[in-house]
């Protein structure tokens, strides 16, 4: 087997358990907040602070190296790859997209659960947008005895969710029906919840943000109007960074370590 040298970035709890992993695999891992002068075959870095470490760290990479994370910067992955730099998406790995959203949906829901009034059980639940994360999260919420509603632009995915059990509406239903929920999950990447939305939800509301920064939801008006909302990234390295690690691994493996 052949022995490979990883560097480490950051201090998540899952890039923690990557390096348990590959060195218990008989490889040398480095883990660190900044980058280490030295050759290192891959790069690591976390998921929800790719960007940040891509940009402070991307004229220190060098060539034949790869380097991993999520949702690289396309300016900035360009450059590297005319250097010679190799990237690699976790969530474009078959397969890492939905078991990573089981550990999202259901972090979505214990952050949902902090400070709140009301069960989850005796709540009505709205999840705007209904992808890989949404379906999840509107299973997960289902099995806890919600009422559901899904809000999709799409008619065949708002189908899908009727089939589930749940009850769906498009974007356009008036703003006035926000004030009927306990509890309101987002997973649009663009701003949906917007200041005229939001100015119809429940005094004691709360709502969760799990799409990627900065999410898309209005939080300076949640923050002037009081309303508990809450922008949660990262929510597999907090809540289950170990079975995440593991996914990252398996990525890992197939695509510098030669493993099927």
């Amino acid at each position: 087997m052949n022995r490979y040298h990883f560097l480490i970035l950051g201090d998540e709890a899952r890039q923690k358990y990557l390096a348990e992993f590959l060195t218990a695999r008989g490889h040398v891992v480095m883990q660190a907040m900044e980058y280490l002068p030295g050759y290192h075959d891959a790069v690591l870095l976390p998921i929800p602070q790719t960007k940040k470490y891509l940009e402070e760290n991307a004229k220190r990479f060098q060539k034949g190296q790869i380097v991993y994370g999520c949702n690289f910067p396309p300016e900035l992955e360009n450059q590297c790859r005319d250097r010679g730099i190799t990237f690699v998406d976790y969530m474009k790995a078959e397969g890492v997209a939905s078991r990573n959203a089981v550990a999202t949906a259901e972090g979505a829901i214990a952050e949902a659960l902090q400070g709140a009034c009301v069960t989850i059980g005796e709540s009505r639940c709205l999840v705007a947008g209904y992808g890989c994360c949404g379906e999840i999260l509107a299973e997960r919420l289902l099995s806890l005895k919600a009422q559901v509603t899904v809000m999709e632009r799409k008619e065949e995915k708002r189908a899908r969710a009727r089939g589930f059990g749940c009850q769906a509406v498009s974007f356009t239903r008036p703003a006035e029906e926000l004030g009927t929920y306990d509890y309101i999950f987002n997973t649009v990447p663009s701003r949906v919840f917007t200041a005229e939305m939001l100015s119809h939800v429940k005094r004691d509301v709360r709502i969760i943000d799990i799409a990627s920064a900065p999410g898309g939801v209005d939080f300076d008006f949640c923050q002037k109007k009081g309303i508990q909302a809450k922008l949660c990234l990262g929510l597999p390295g907090k809540y289950a960074p170990k079975s995440s690690a593991g996914i990252l691994v398996e990525v890992i493996g197939k695509t510098i370590l030669g493993e099927r």
